[in-house]
């Protein structure tokens, strides 16, 4: 989605209505310790089997393959929808809803709110294994293993629709956030293409909030995860100092930018080489440059050229962030 940075964000607008699909199974059983990551390449297969194209019948699809994930992790995930302009007329998309209320109470105060998302469309090139099914596949498995623990704060899980088309889903979220819930939300993790770069990115937004990605960099190094920052060399720095300072990343890559904007901590986590091209993070890897929007964004493909490199990654985004929200204590 990082052509956006260059081409900027389209119109949000509102409300849609569902056509009620068949769901679509997928097995669950009891998820090991030694197998994390394993869940989420189900997902993934089971994700690109057909387009997702914002807008379409193939993102309804999708969120209700979504939807029914969801349900079976043990949630009663909801349908969000609105309505955005394309350039035939209005569209309909939706994000899908998965939330989980804190199993215990603060004594005093408002109790807090971690958002976690991923946007499941993808662009008709390719099928959107990489950009964005990996991130969807992490947040699924993270969801389901996070629902055996008694967290002590909330948690809505979002799958959002319509990032393709200008990170459509998570700004209508957002803007139906309370302005409590907003105050409320002590960090948004975001996950876009994870299987494919030649390196493991966290990144902060450029609103500077670094107290949950400084948390997970601890983590990182405790379970000698390979996930590390972006060095900070990106040749556009004089255009957003901020965003492209080494660990940070600028808005308009992904759909934490809404949430970066409203003041809220982000940590997004993405795959791909800060190290080479224009130092920006857009070209994924140094042998075979980039995958996503190219009918290269193949599973098959990807294992084929890359063999072995989605599992080793949906491994480490998904320990550390379970980990993160296991021991979360705000």
């Amino acid at each position: 989605m990082r052509r956006l940075y260059r081409l900027m964000m389209l119109a949000v607008v509102v409300a849609l209505v569902l056509v009620l699909l068949p769901s679509v199974a997928l097995a669950t059983k009891t998820l090991a310790p030694n197998q994390v990551g394993v869940k989420a390449y189900s997902y993934v297969q089971a994700l690109i089997d057909a387009p997702r194209v914002a807008g379409t019948p193939g993102e309804v699809t999708a969120a209700l393959k979504v939807s029914d994930w969801f349900t079976r992790a043990g949630y009663s995930p909801t349908m969000q929808p609105f309505i955005y302009e394309g350039e035939e007329g209005n569209l309909s998309s939706q994000n899908v809803i998965a939330f989980r209320a804190a199993m215990k109470k603060p004594k005093a105060g408002i109790t807090p709110l971690v958002i976690i998302g991923a946007h499941y469309d993808a662009v008709d090139a390719g099928q959107g294994a990489d950009d964005n099914a990996s991130g969807v596949g992490v947040m699924l498995e993270v969801a389901e293993r996070i629902a055996r623990y008694n967290q002590e704060y909330d948690i809505a899980f979002v799958a959002f629709g319509a990032e393709e088309a200008g990170l459509l889903g998570s700004f209508y979220y957002e803007s139906q956030m309370s302005p409590k819930d907003i105050s409320r939300t002590i960090a948004m993790i975001n996950f876009d293409s994870l299987i494919v770069g030649d390196k493991l990115y966290i990144h902060a937004g450029s609103n500077g909030k670094t107290w949950a990605r400084d948390q997970m960099l601890r983590l990182i190094r405790l379970r000698n995860l390979p996930i590390g920052i972006q060095p900070g060399w990106c040749t556009y720095a004089d255009e957003d100092p901020a965003g492209f300072s080494a660990g940070f990343t600028p808005d308009w890559f992904s759909d934490y930018t809404a949430f970066n904007q409203a003041g809220i901590p982000i940590v997004a986590f993405e795959s791909t080489n800060w190290e080479i091209g224009d130092n920006d993070g857009w070209i994924q890897t140094e042998k075979y440059l980039s995958f996503w929007h190219t009918e290269n964004d193949n599973l098959a493909i990807i294992e084929e050229l890359l063999p072995g490199r989605p599992m080793v990654r949906l491994n480490a985004y998904t320990t550390l962030v379970f980990e993160f929200l296991k021991h979360l204590k705000p």
